[in-house]
């Protein structure tokens, strides 16, 4: 791993992925990916970009001319604003100065600048202008010995023009908006579907600590429908974001060079997404065949039994049903136990000889979050 040119042998300066994203021929995006690349700024070298492992890119891989490896005009200098070494002489020969530094100032305050996806450098062209600013002044000083030295902005210390807007830093890791309305439309669905579900989860984690569970699910039950429906619309909204939705960009900008990985993990993550709500969101049509285990029964004793029906109040779906189940299979004298969400009834299997206290069924009903009254005993 280095960070020599392998041609010309002089180190280079780091640039971003994006940077390479933005300006390399599509035929050699895919072995763009995955690697640290840096650039190459001596005039004389074929070489624009080489990666660690020593790979690189030449001029001709480019989309666009590299001003300071081209012998003719014109000569980019400014990326973004479209100044070139040609220009800022004609500008000096003409004014006898040079306002492009303070112009290109102006702009960058205004939110204009680009430099990480249209320079080839990755960064603020401002130290290029100032270099050729001073040259041009310099090579004409001979032939105009009254040219005055023109004013230039100060980038030592490592200065960039596009440091001052925190919305074009990279460092942030944060997504495009409309990337990142695409995950809070998927996160708003995972959300809408767990509530559409709560009115079969929250009983038993409610009974879990203690409380009782037939008024809140009794409650979340009435919402259910609301919640059934705003999962898919808000799943929708996720789609739509992530494969039709374009964010608006100026031409060159960061956003208008989409980051591919992201993008590929955002939708990865929406299917995942799209499958928690559908799992969730019918959790209450299935859970009953999870949770439900073999009736609970006494050993066969051969002895007389009779049967106990309850209506049982405040159930909601199949997890209720299994819990009232489990909790009646606990009374002692109790053969068996099978409770019906779709009848709201509780069918007990109980020993004839020694029978359980009526009473006690109906506790082991309330115990488990729920009421009941005996409809009929035989």
């Amino acid at each position: 791993m280095s960070n020599l040119c392998p041609v010309a042998g002089k180190p280079g300066k780091r640039v971003a992925e994006e940077t390479l994203q933005s300006l390399v021929h599509s035929d050699h995006l895919a072995g763009v990916e995955g690697h640290e690349w840096f650039y190459c700024d001596l005039p004389d070298c074929e070489v624009v970009y080489f990666a660690s492992d020593g790979r690189t890119l030449l001029k001709d891989d480019l989309t666009i001319r590299v001003g300071a490896k081209e012998k003719v005009s014109p000569r980019m200098v400014c990326y973004c604003f479209g100044h070139t070494i040609e220009s800022i002489r004609q500008e000096i020969e003409r004014t006898g100065k040079s306002t492009v530094a303070a112009s290109i100032t102006a702009k960058v305050k205004a939110g204009e600048c680009r430099c990480e996806t249209m320079n080839p450098k990755g960064s603020c062209c401002l130290g290029d202008i100032n270099k050729v600013v001073k040259e041009e002044v310099a090579s004409l000083a001979g032939d105009r010995p009254g040219l005055a030295p023109t004013c230039v902005i100060e980038t030592s210390g490592g200065h960039d023009c596009c440091a001052d807007r925190p919305e074009d830093k990279p460092a942030t890791g944060r997504p495009p908006r409309v990337e990142r309305a695409g995950l809070l439309a998927a996160g708003a669905s995972v959300f809408s579907a767990i509530m559409a579900s709560a009115c079969c989860w929250l009983p038993l984690l409610l009974v879990t600590f203690g409380a009782s569970a037939a008024g809140a699910s009794a409650a979340f039950e009435r919402v259910r429908p609301f919640f059934l429906v705003i999962a898919p619309v808000f799943l929708g909204l996720g789609f739509y974001f992530a494969y039709f939705r374009k964010e608006a960009c100026v031409p060159g900008s960061a956003c208008a060079t989409p980051n591919r990985k992201l993008k590929r993990f955002n939708r990865v993550m929406l299917w995942v997404a799209a499958a928690v709500v559908a799992v969730v969101a019918l959790f209450p049509n299935y859970v009953g065949l999870l949770l439900r285990r073999a009736p609970a029964a006494a050993a066969e004793t051969g002895g007389p039994t009779e049967t106990v029906t309850l209506r049982i109040e405040g159930m909601t779906c199949e997890a209720c049903a299994v819990h009232v189940e489990n909790e009646l299979a606990s009374v002692p004298g109790v053969r068996g136990a099978r409770v019906s969400y779709s009848d709201a009834r509780a069918t007990i299997t109980v020993d004839a000889v020694n029978p359980p206290d009526r009473a006690s069924l109906v506790a082991a009903v309330g115990k488990a979050g729920y009421r009941a009254r005996v409809v009929e005993a035989r």
